[in-house]
């Protein structure tokens, strides 16, 4: 009896520090990020509407910046979007009455070793 409450005893501490760890790693890395002031809802059906428009994907764009990895999240129609595409547009900061391709909502820089 004694060898199965150590044994409950011990499972339970390694649940708590696995469920600790990966709270940890999941804070650490959304709070990283840098968001904007961009104001969207997440639908019911799985899309996403900003600025009266819909985006069916909120994605992690990844890619090389100088000395940095940058990380970009965005609202797009296009699975295919590149890290070039949005660093490029970001750059020229076009202002148009079109339907953008992507809303950038926050980015995140991690210096390169």
């Amino acid at each position: 009896m004694k060898i199965r409450i150590r044994i409950i005893i011990v499972l339970l501490l390694i649940i708590t520090v696995a469920l600790y760890s990966y709270i940890t790693y999941e804070r650490k890395n959304h709070l990283n990020f840098n968001k904007l002031d961009v104001e969207y809802i997440a639908n019911d059906d799985g899309t996403y509407t900003c600025r009266n428009n819909i985006y069916k994907q909120k994605m992690e764009i990844d890619g090389v910046e100088g000395d940095s990895k940058v990380t970009f999240i965005v609202l797009t129609n296009n699975a295919n979007v590149s890290f070039e595409t949005i660093s490029f547009s970001l750059k020229r900061a076009d202002i148009g009455t079109v339907k953008p391709e992507f809303i950038v909502l926050g980015w995140r820089l991690e210096k390169l070793k």
